[in-house]
């Protein structure tokens, strides 16, 4: 049986259920950048689901972490309401850490935050440093963050108030450092440098000794001793390279040299001037070098069958 007219009208000739999709993209660009309130940023995407991040790319509003959480708190009120439930106007307390804990966060937003989560949100206290807590209705609770005005120091806490435990401490050179432990024995695990570097670090509380260090290269180096003894002793890169060394800090020289292709290097020498002396080859060949850095030569080869061969000249 073919459908009826009026069927065949319902499909194909409704109105758009999303008005603003048939504007002009230049159009809804210049609407978009008249929208100065998280709120009203998240129900104009939501009123015009067609519309792509690509175009909200470069709006403040849209790029600050507050448009996520202006987000979610309107899909759960849309939720609420269509089960017939009571809409809670409380943020969580796990979604004001993580906007704390996010670079862009800005205490300008705060009123934002009051408005739309009166009975738990976010303040702000300067007296010598910037701090911020949880507000609870209209008590002060946990400690989240504290910003040193002189040196940018930003400090970083989790815990309830009065166990706040310190996190993460980031300076103004880009350096950020990662801590373990309760309040008053947080030692530090993790130094992420600005160039990509992170250093990794065991023991205690003053005592944090750097055992490896991942280079932006992708090569890791290993270390071992007390803490502000520390000596490199290998250096694994991505090439399957492996160089070992001996010494103390500041001073370790390379003594070995394993490549990916089962060739081993060993070397002689203070730090700067180690010699090739030695190489083994996967297929049971040693080759012996003589002559300073740079300039070694070979002298004898013993084959796996052991007999030996003798080099002369450069």
């Amino acid at each position: 049986m073919s459908r009826s007219p009026r069927a065949a009208r319902t499909e194909e000739d409704a109105p758009p259920t999303d008005w603003l999709a048939e504007l002009p993209h230049e159009l809804h660009l210049r609407i978009l950048e008249g929208v100065d309130d998280f709120s009203d940023c998240a129900a104009f995407s939501l009123a015009s689901p067609r519309l792509g991040l690509a175009l909200r790319s470069g709006l403040a509003r849209f790029e600050d972490p507050l448009f996520a959480v202006a987000m979610r708190l309107l899909l759960i009120e849309r939720f609420a309401a269509s089960l017939g439930s009571s809409i809670m106007d409380t943020l969580s307390e796990a979604t004001l850490r993580k906007y704390t804990a996010d670079r862009r966060a800005n205490a300008d937003h705060f009123p934002w935050l009051a408005r739309v989560s009166p009975a738990l949100r976010l303040t702000s206290e300067v007296e010598g440093a910037e701090v911020w807590r949880l507000r609870r209705g209209e008590v002060n609770d946990a400690k989240l963050r504290m910003r040193l005005l002189r040196s940018g120091q930003v400090q970083h806490f989790e815990g309830e108030r009065g166990a706040e435990r310190l996190v993460r401490l980031k300076f103004a050179s880009g350096q950020v450092q990662h801590f373990e432990g309760d309040a008053g024995a947080e030692r530090k695990v993790r130094t992420v440098f600005a160039d990509g570097a992170v250093a990794h670090y065991e023991g205690e509380k003053g005592a944090e000794r750097v055992v490896r260090v991942v280079c932006a290269s992708g090569s890791v180096q290993y270390y071992e001793d007390e803490r502000g003894a520390e000596r490199l002793v290998r250096k694994e890169f991505s090439s399957g390279e492996v160089k070992h060394f001996e010494g103390e800090r500041g001073a370790e020289r390379k003594v070995r040299a394993e490549l990916a292709n089962g060739q081993v290097h060993h070397y002689e020498g203070e730090q700067g001037a180690e010699r090739k002396v030695r190489t083994e080859f996967a297929s049971g060949t040693v080759k012996y070098y003589e002559g300073e850095k740079g300039a070694e030569r070979k002298v004898r080869t013993v084959p796996a069958d052991g007999q030996v061969q003798y080099c002369e000249g450069q």
